[in-house]
């Protein structure tokens, strides 16, 4: 179980049904509950428990991860030992208790393996138990000699089946009656009545039972947890008289219910949907939220009705108790709660995909000008074309896997720039484009951690597929992943010739390989010359500029050997002002300035040679200019020289905002130049301690450049946290986390934080959980869960969640609590 415990919260109430023990410091829900009470029951023949696992809930734990592809049977050694029993009364045990582990198939395959010859009670149930699961005809109740638990229950079940059918049911209810009266008086008459009450209550043109009788029979049935079958009919008849009085106006009766069946069932996700529903009609929203975040964290079958409830709640246009939309368009009046619950309906909710995009497609009028628009208008597409699309912050970032564009994405859904990268990178390659005079790449390169951050949102949305994989062998090899032609020379790349391995090169770096992108290429240790090995050179410390981003790496020598080597050939002209370029980035990260100061002097009059040769166009010219001062602008940022800093800014900004391209690549070109040079004036704004510069210049890159690219939303989230805006400061990170892909685990880490400061520990627990989902070794936001639940702050199913925390893999790297 172990191994099991860190995959799900819904793993510790539904153990029983996963091995059959049950953790001693977190109660089961009660219908896992019942496989424990039938496992350890002597007389098959005896009374049976109303509660049964969902028909789907074994497929629904298996997609979870919470079960073995192939389920096999895990229970103590007594009781593997009794389900090799082959005759009548021990089969009927075991067919019984594979049903309350929600093994219907073995149920039924037990069964039938009792023959004509069993005993009257053994073959009344066998029948009546066949029916139920829709195997045979529903027999008529049975006679005197099968005694009178299986009479009654079948009995009870014919009443049932008639009032799901809208049918009649008073006489199989008179039967029912009639046979419990022999039973007034006795333990297990209070549980009958208890039975035949619930059943009252969902018969349409029967009796009501009044609410004070259900009071009454509820109270003497009592709480005591030792009596399982006396808990079990006390849940059936208050969950069956909650639901009546919703359906009908007793909305305070039926809270009342729903509270008192929570008491009984306090981990069960079923359990909580009522209390949910009920507390939502009684107008007690807080209360509803709460329940419904439990049952969504809880349930796994309850599971998508628990947060298309937080859905609901969340929009002002929310629906009634009945969870049907009712139209209309408003903004979310709870952006977290909102944002929450689409992440989890799409990533951790392991019901049938198709169910989970109806749910956010019923609800478009309500979502599609809240910030989960683009996830609706994405279920929407993907319903109605062809299946197995997938999951939308990999759909997003569809040209890393496959190298194509996706055909599936409204254009308002795709990041404008991002995604750019690896579809010029490969053109180039195909196309064999010349990087002499022109740019011919996006300057936004990809992440060291890119590629783990894609592996781990694949993961979070169940999606296996190795065109996700951070393995470059297992990109590589994937059917939907690297393209065969790419493959084919990629497996003969030595035989290339020598610019074709750098385009290459810069081609798996733009995937996020820059480790494999090095090893296909010539280091500094082979000379150079000509300007094919030169940018050959220059594209392997580009990768390791890039893979060791984040670490004070010793790129100096690379730097100066690669210019060293450098000839007076035009095509050499524009490697030169880059590898300037490049270089002092390198040294702005080791904080280097008299190492900046001999780039930039060098550089000066490389740029100005580059920018005056008649092959390099206005365009190209006027790129490059701008990328050249926003890299030296870190001169005078470590110097504090701030006259030079405003005049680097003025050059790099002023040109960013002028150049717009022509065409469809110097339009990618200009946008792409564009978006880091705003990025760079936010820094140094900031720098300069003008903040509100600074966060115009943020909400102008996410509201209006590049509304989904995360980190932006990162950086206006800080920026407004350090103004003192936690309010904005949230709604920044909840924009980041809602993206999910890249820096999940670092946007929903930075949501719980501030929802902690604002005072919300529940929130600020879901949000710390969804970040170790992206990060299942996180020491940080698991330290954060362990100490809200020390501390007394962790919602009322705290003790799952804390259980849960316990079995995550990085438990035993927590530093001690404070206190």
């Amino acid at each position: 179980m172990a191994d099991l415990t860190w995959r799900d919260p819904a793993a510790l109430p539904l153990r029983p049904l996963i091995d059959l023990t049950a953790d001693p410091t977190v109660p089961p829900s009660l219908v896992a509950e019942a496989a424990l009470f039938c496992a350890d029951r002597p007389d098959p023949c005896g009374w049976l428990p109303v509660h049964a696992p969902p028909a789907d809930l074994r497929r629904t734990m298996r997609r979870a991860g919470l079960l073995d592809a192939t389920d096999p049977l895990v229970a103590p050694p007594e009781v593997v030992q009794r389900l090799t029993t082959e005759d009548h009364a021990g089969l009927l045990w075991a067919a019984r208790l594979m049903r309350a582990l929600g093994r219907r198939e073995d149920a039924t395959q037990l069964l039938r393996r009792i023959g004509t010859d069993a005993p009257p009670p053994v073959r009344a149930w066998r029948d009546l138990l066949l029916a139920e699961d829709g195997r045979q005809p529903r027999p008529p109740v049975p006679p005197e000699v099968a005694g009178l638990p299986v009479r009654l229950t079948a009995a009870l079940a014919h009443a049932r089946s008639a009032a799901t059918a809208g049918q009649p049911a008073g006489e199989a209810l008179t039967t029912a009656e009639s046979l419990a009266a022999a039973l007034a008086g006795d333990r297990i008459g209070l549980v009958v009545q208890a039975r035949l009450l619930a059943v009252r209550l969902r018969c349409p043109g029967e009796p009501v039972p009044d609410a004070d009788t259900v009071r009454a029979v509820a109270h003497d049935l009592g709480t005591d947890r030792a009596d399982f079958l006396a808990r079990d009919a006390a849940l059936a008849l208050l969950r069956a008289a909650a639901r009546a009085a919703l359906n009908g106006t007793g909305a305070g009766s039926a809270y009342e219910f729903a509270s008192a069946a929570l008491d009984l069932d306090p981990t069960g996700a079923a359990t909580r949907l009522l209390v949910a529903d009920a507390a939502r009609a009684a107008g007690d929203r807080e209360a509803a939220r709460t329940h419904y975040r439990v049952a969504a964290r809880t349930g796994l079958a309850e599971r998508t009705a628990g947060l298309a409830g937080l859905l609901d709640l969340a929009t002002s246009t929310a629906p009634g108790a009945n969870n049907r939309p009712t139209g209309g368009s408003a903004p979310a009046a709870d952006t977290g709660e909102l944002v929450g619950a689409v992440a989890d309906l799409l990533a951790s909710d392991r019901r049938a995909e198709r169910d989970r995009w109806e749910v956010l497609v019923a609800r478009r009028p309500a979502l599609e000008s809240t910030v989960c628009a683009d996830a609706v208008r994405w279920a929407v597409a993907v319903r109605d074309s062809a299946a197995g699309a997938r999951p939308l912050p990999l759909e997003r970032y569809r040209p890393f896997l496959d190298l194509s564009p996706s055909a599936i994405l409204d254009p308002v859904d795709t990041p404008p720039v991002a995604i750019h990268t690896p579809l010029m990178s490969y053109a180039a390659v195909l196309e064999r484009r010349e990087p002499w005079f022109r740019e011919i790449h996006p300057q936004r390169a990809t992440a060291a951690m890119f590629r783990d951050e894609m592996q781990a949102t694949a993961a979070v949305y169940g999606y296996t597929s190795g065109a996700a994989s951070a393995d470059y062998r297992t990109w590589l090899a994937a059917p939907d992943g690297c393209p065969p032609g790419v493959r084919d020379r990629l497996a003969n790349v030595s035989d290339l010739p020598l610019l074709d391995r750098a385009l290459l090169g810069r081609l798996l770096s733009a995937l996020g390989f820059h480790a494999e992108a090095k090893r296909i290429l010539p280091g500094p240790d082979v000379p150079v010359g000509d300007p094919e090995s030169a940018y050959a050179l220059a594209s392997w410390i580009f990768a390791e500029q890039m893979l060791t981003t984040g670490h004070a790496a010793e790129l100096e020598p690379h730097f100066r050997t690669l210019y060293d080597q450098l000839g007076d050939d035009v095509r050499y002209a524009r490697t030169r002002v880059v590898t300037t370029i490049n270089a002092t980035v390198n040294a702005a990260r080791r904080w280097e300035p008299d190492t900046i100061a001999r780039w930039r002097k060098l550089g000066e009059e490389d740029l100005a040679r580059y920018t005056a040769l008649p092959e390099v166009s206005e365009f190209d010219a006027a790129i490059m200019t701008s990328r050249w001062f926003r890299a030296m602008g870190f001169l005078p940022f470590l110097t504090g020289d701030q006259d030079l800093l405003r005049a680097d800014m003025d050059r790099w900004l002023g040109i960013a905002r002028e150049v717009t391209g022509h065409d469809g690549h110097t339009r990618i070109i200009a946008a792409d130049n564009y978006f880091p040079a705003v990025e760079t004036a936010v820094r140094t704004h900031t720098y300069l301690g003008e903040r509100d510069t600074a966060l115009a210049l943020v909400d102008e890159l996410a509201q209006r450049i590049d509304p989904i690219d995360p980190k932006t939303w990162l950086t206006a989230g800080e920026l407004r946290y350090q103004t003192g805006d936690h309010g904005g400061a949230l709604e920044a990170y909840l924009r980041a986390a809602h993206l999910q892909f890249p820096y999940g685990r670092i946007s929903w880490f930075n949501a719980g934080q501030v929802h902690e400061q604002l005072g919300r520990p529940d929130l600020a627990a879901e949000c710390y959980r969804r970040s170790l989902a992206h990060w299942p070794t996180g020491v940080t936001p698991l330290r954060r869960l362990r100490d809200l639940h020390l501390r007394g702050l962790l919602p009322d199913d705290g003790g799952v969640l804390a259980a849960w925390v316990a079995g995550q893999p990085a438990w035993s790297q927590l530093p001690a609590f404070p206190g």
